[in-house]
């Protein structure tokens, strides 16, 4: 889990969903066709924009947590919105989604834990909780869970961490986890508001 995380009110006004991608598309030599050079460690950013904040009680939370992060050297969260989406990657009650089996890599990632014929919808995001940090993922297909509640979903990016038998993964309210930026380096205060601020957490494993 992250060492602090951002107020959940009010929303951001603005996220912005980067991919960083270690290799990427490479320029061919000599001005030759450009090649994909796809190597492992691709993970998220998310550029948030807030609204002007009321001094209290907004203002304050939202300012002393970007003062933790910035000067503690600590790992931020903060909730990864997805605007509309109903997941309906049931689990039963009490229960929990956990990844199934020890010694996974690759671009498929087993599970247990759901209802049965529960779904996972092309392009959900969702978090896996592994040391206890969340690392965000995204399923490439559609997938439903069988009559035993297990699931082989299609992750991007691959696994840059291996995860243990057993570790939980969040459907529906994941979380993106990493160190923090904000432009110019700080906050503003404005009359009778704190300026809005742009600040950006970024994954590191």
């Amino acid at each position: 889990m992250a060492d602090i995380y951002l107020p959940t009110r009010p929303l951001p006004k603005l996220a912005s969903v980067i991919p960083i991608v270690p290799g990427g598309w490479q320029g061919g030599f000599m001005g030759g066709e450009e090649v994909w050079a796809g190597l492992m460690g691709s993970r998220y950013s998310v550029k948030l924009e807030t609204p002007n904040l009321k001094p209290e009680p907004d203002g304050r939370e939202w300012t002393a947590a970007i003062l933790d992060g910035l000067m503690g050297g600590v790992i931020v969260g903060c909730r990864f919105h997805q605007p509309g989406l109903r997941s309906r990657a049931f689990h039963p009650i009490g229960g929990a989604i956990v990844v199934d089996g020890a010694d996974q890599a690759g671009s498929v990632v087993k599970l247990r834990g759901f209802q049965p014929r529960a779904v996972v919808a092309k392009r959900e995001f969702f978090g896996l909780v592994t040391a206890g940090r969340s690392v965000l993922y995204r399923a490439t297909a559609q997938t439903f869970a069988d009559d035993d509640g297990k699931l082989s979903l299609p992750i991007s990016p691959m696994l840059h961490v291996e995860p243990g038998d057993g570790d939980v993964c969040e459907f529906g309210k994941p979380m993106i986890e990493g160190k923090l930026t904000v432009d110019d380096g700080g906050y503003t205060n404005i009359p009778a508001k704190v300026q809005g601020m742009s600040l950006t957490i970024t994954e590191t494993r």
